[in-house]
C-alpha cells in the first residue's frame, strides 16, 4: 500500500511538472530547493559538517553558500528527472555540449571496453541519458534497484530509452567483464559510500571507503577509464567533460593495483568537485566508514594518493 500511494504522489507531482517549460522546471526545482535547505533543512545537519570538514580554509558564509545552492542544484535534477523523457534528441543536442565526446570512441578502438564513471553531480542522471545519444555505442550502466517497484520501472524505461542495457549491482560483475570483453562500454556511479571493507583513500582530506567494482574491472579487464561529468552551465545549457584516468604503471599485486587505481579515480572526482562544489550530492554519507578505518589503523593517517 505504502509503494502505491508513494507513486500516486509521484504521478501527480510528475503530470503538473510536465505542464510546463523545460527551462521553468529547473526555476521551480532551484526554488524548491531553496526552500528545502531554509525551511526544512533536510540534513542539513551532514551537509554542513560534510563542507567544514572539506573546506577547513572558507568561512562560514561560504560553507552555508555552498550548501544552500547545492540544495538548488540537487532539486532541479530531480524535477529534471521528471522531465527528461519529454526532452527531444533535438533539445538534447542543443542544450547538452559535449567537446570531447570523440575520445569514447577512440579509446573503444583499442578493443578493450571502455569504463566509464561518473558521480551524483549536475545532473548524473542527464548525463547517463545524453550520452548514449550523443555518441551511439554499446553501453551497460549498473543501477541499483528502487525500493519502491513503480518508480524503479519508470527509472528502468527511462534510463533504457536510447538503447542502454540495464544491469543491476548483484549481476553487476559477470556482466560487466562480459560486455567489456565484447568491447562495449560499461558505466557506474563511483562516489558513494563503499563498505566498511571497501578500498579506502584520501577523499578530501579523510580517509573514506570506495567500492571496488571500477576498480576490479579495470584490473581483470585492462580496459581503459575515464570520469564522464556533466556541469550546469545555466539554463537549458549543460556541458560534459571527459577526463581519461591513467591506468599505466600499475604494479604490486591485484590488491596493489587496485588500491592504485581507486586512488586516481577519487583524485580526479574530487578535482571536478573542487571546482564546482554546489554541483556535488554532500547529503550523502560519504565519509561513515572514516570513524572505522582510524580505530582499526595504529598509525590513524589518512591514504595516500
Amino acid at each position: 500500500m505504502q509503494n502505491h500511494i508513494e507513486y500516486f504522489f509521484f504521478r501527480i507531482l510528475f503530470a503538473f511538472i510536465r505542464l510546463f517549460r523545460f527551462r521553468t522546471v529547473q526555476q521551480m526545482g532551484s526554488a524548491f530547493g531553496g526552500i528545502i535547505f531554509t525551511a526544512i533543512g533536510l540534513r542539513k545537519k551532514l551537509v554542513l559538517d560534510n563542507l567544514r570538514h572539506a573546506y577547513p580554509e572558507k568561512s562560514k558564509e561560504e560553507i552555508y553558500s555552498i550548501a544552500r545552492a547545492s540544495y538548488r542544484n540537487l532539486f532541479t535534477a530531480y524535477f529534471e528527472i521528471m522531465y527528461m523523457d519529454k526532452l527531444s534528441e533535438e533539445e538534447i543536442r542543443r542544450d547538452i555540449s559535449f567537446p570531447d565526446a570523440d575520445k569514447i570512441n577512440e579509446l573503444l578502438k583499442r578493443g578493450k571496453g571502455l569504463i566509464i564513471l561518473t558521480g551524483h553531480f549536475g545532473n548524473w542522471e542527464l548525463c547517463a541519458l545524453s550520452v548514449p545519444l550523443l555518441v551511439p555505442q554499446k553501453y551497460t550502466v549498473v543501477v541499483q534497484i528502487q525500493r519502491n517497484p513503480f518508480i524503479n520501472e519508470f527509472m528502468r524505461h527511462m534510463r533504457s530509452r536510447f538503447g542502454t542495457k540495464l544491469v543491476v549491482m548483484e549481476r553487476a560483475l559477470r556482466e560487466s567483464l562480459r560486455a567489456l570483453s565484447n568491447n562495449e562500454a560499461v558505466a557506474l556511479i563511483a562516489d558513494q559510500s563503499g563498505p566498511e571493507s571497501g578500498i579506502y583513500t584520501n577523499f578530501f582530506g579523510r580517509p573514506a571507503s570506495t567500492h571496488q567494482g571500477p576498480a576490479v574491472f579495470q584490473v581483470r579487464s585492462g580496459a581503459p577509464m575515464i570520469l564522464v561529468m556533466l556541469i550546469r552551465e545555466g539554463i537549458e545549457k549543460f556541458r560534459i567533460e571527459l577526463e581519461e584516468i591513467d591506468t599505466n604503471g600499475l604494479t604490486g599485486t591485484d590488491a596493489d593495483k587496485m588500491q592504485e587505481i581507486t586512488n586516481r579515480h577519487v583524485q580526479a572526482l574530487e578535482r571536478y568537485i573542487r571546482r564546482y562544489p554546489e554541483q556535488w550530492l554532500w547529503m550523502h554519507k560519504r565519509w561513515k566508514h572514516t570513524e572505522f578505518y582510524l580505530q582499526k589503523h595504529s598509525n590513524p593517517k589518512v591514504p595516500t594518493q
